[in-house]
């Protein structure tokens, strides 16, 4: 079972806790890059922000991928099977009132995912579909 108690303590030192943040990192390496599923579970586990996830991933050059969402890689945004893919009444019309300039932002994506009980993948999928642009990745890969 997956330990929710941090590793970071209050009175830890900056460089004490970027350098358990940077193990952490390399330990949840799949295949030399961090999944993005792995990153979120990563801040779950050390109670820290996405960003922070994101900002050390990029320091250390390490390469997330494997979007939950589908934003990352062209195949997996416009996959087989996408075409053909029905869409929901109620999740297109979350969708539609959750943007703003005609855009999702990722943290709504995730709140309308979990709100709905579908999966991620389902939510970007759907905005692929009404050709909606998915902006501000919580991990800070896309803005």
């Amino acid at each position: 079972m997956e330990t929710t108690t941090s590793r970071f303590q209050g009175n830890q030192s900056i460089e004490a806790r970027n350098q358990i943040l940077a193990e952490e990192l390399e330990a949840s390496l799949v295949n030399g890059k961090l999944p993005c599923a792995v990153a979120f579970k990563m801040t779950r586990k050390l109670n820290v922000t996405p960003i922070m996830v994101g900002d050390k991933a990029n320091e250390l050059k390490i390469r997330i991928v494997n979007c939950q969402m589908g934003c990352f890689d062209v195949e997996k945004a416009t996959h087989n099977g996408l075409e053909d893919m029905e869409i929901t009444t109620k999740l297109a019309e979350k969708v539609q009132a959750s943007l703003i300039n005609r855009e999702l932002s990722c943290s709504e994506a995730f709140h309308i995912a979990e709100k709905l009980k579908v999966g991620r993948k389902q939510v970007g999928d759907t905005a692929t579909k009404l050709n909606i642009k998915i902006v501000h990745c919580q991990l800070g890969c896309f803005s």
